[in-house]
């Protein structure tokens, strides 16, 4: 039992006196300022476990919290890393990786080559060579014979060219027995430009032999006709025909001039072995080998031959009328569109020295043509003026 003191006050004969008082018991404060302060006490520690474990999961809330944004932010930073060494390695590819389209690239690597078979092959036919007409052949041999024979045997070789119409006014004549497969192919400037064929027939750059021949005729009839008969031997002995046999290769050397032109197209148009392997290697692109299917011509697709002409169209014509193509440009970034745009202005610069080398001899023949016209104007003059001063010599004499 407590105790508790008082303070007493006790008035005697009219003065208070103070005194204390211990008092051993108090029944209010025992039945209910107790108890109600237990029950006090008991709540307060149970708010304090409360508080205690609210403040506990907050630090735990907390550090689960740091620790996500830790993670985010580390997820965050590796995901930038990654992005960032992804554009490195695909800038990377753009700039090293070699294209699928590289072996339709090394096709310009032959250029020189083709060429070169394109001049071999032009000497080839300006022998005669070449050829599988018997009479063609004959005919682009013959330099100099009689103009009678020469025409005679122009009428018989178009017999195996003879066109519909012909064939309607003189059918079954010794000179138009059938209509041919190639009608006028000998008379016609399309059989050199885009080979001798049927009527509306498609342009062909890489002719076939009955082509090439039809061509070679057209060439005999146009620009290396006969002017003379050959002479004998006994002929050339004498002074006449020493100069007969002057005049005559001086004729042959301006008809050589005037054929060049046109043989130098037929023999750009001969199928060039140099072509095949480059060709298998160029069709492994599916842009190339779509172009070639839809525009080679017959020739090329039998031989998988180029000639050097359809080897400069399908060059050019691949990168430009070919949808496919645009296809792979769009694809191209980098150093890759930079070197295909390289390479586009090497085939153009390769187009214009060639076209140099046709003006130069273009040159050459316009040269000759004014020669010629100098020799017709002042060669009557001089052989005028020669025989005045022979007069007069005589004369004097």
């Amino acid at each position: 039992m407590k105790k508790i003191f008082l303070t007493g006050t006790l008035l005697l004969a009219g003065h208070a006196l103070a005194m204390p008082v211990e008092v051993t018991h108090s029944l209010p404060i025992s039945t209910q300022v107790v108890p109600a302060l237990s029950a006090i006490n008991a709540t307060l520690a149970q708010i304090a476990a409360t508080e205690f474990q609210i403040g506990t999961a907050i630090n735990q809330n907390s550090n689960k919290l740091a620790s996500m944004l830790a993670e985010t932010a580390k997820n965050q930073r590796d995901q930038d890393t990654f992005i960032r060494k992804t554009q490195r390695l695909e800038a990377a590819r753009r700039s090293y990786t070699v294209p699928k389209s590289i072996c339709s690239e090394s096709a310009s690597g032959m250029a020189t080559q083709v060429a070169a078979n394109a001049t071999a092959t032009q000497s080839h036919l300006a022998k005669g060579n070449g050829m599988a007409h018997r009479h063609i052949q004959t005919a682009i041999k013959t330099s100099a014979e009689p103009v009678e024979q020469e025409q005679f045997r122009a009428a018989k070789i178009h017999a195996d060219y003879c066109s519909a119409e012909e064939y309607a006014a003189s059918g079954g004549a010794p000179l138009c027995q059938k209509i041919s497969e190639l009608p006028n192919g000998d008379i016609e400037l399309r059989s050199v430009l885009s080979g001798a064929g049927k009527v509306g027939s498609d342009p062909a750059l890489t002719l076939t032999q009955a082509q090439t021949d039809a061509a070679m005729m057209y060439l005999k009839n146009t620009a290396q006709r006969s002017a003379g008969d050959p002479l004998k031997k006994g002929e050339l002995n004498t002074a006449s025909g020493q100069q007969y046999q002057g005049l005559l290769h001086q004729y042959q050397a301006i008809v050589s001039a005037a054929s060049h032109p046109q043989r130098a197209l037929i023999a750009a148009s001969q199928a060039s072995p140099q072509t095949r392997a480059v060709l298998r290697e160029t069709l492994q692109t599916p842009s190339a080998a779509a172009y070639f299917e839809q525009q080679a011509s017959p020739e090329a697709k039998r031989t998988q031959n180029l000639s050097q002409r359809e080897f400069e169209f399908f060059e050019v014509g691949r990168r430009y009328a070919n949808t496919d193509y645009l296809t792979d440009l769009q694809s191209m970034s980098g150093d890759n569109l930079i070197r295909e745009s390289i390479r586009i202005q090497n085939l153009q610069n390769w187009l214009l020295l060639g076209i140099k080398q046709q003006l130069q001899e273009g040159n050459i023949l316009q040269g000759q043509q004014l020669g010629l016209q100098a020799v017709q104007e002042f060669r009557p003059l001089l052989h005028q003026k020669r025989q005045h001063i022979s007069a007069g010599v005589s004369r004097n004499e």
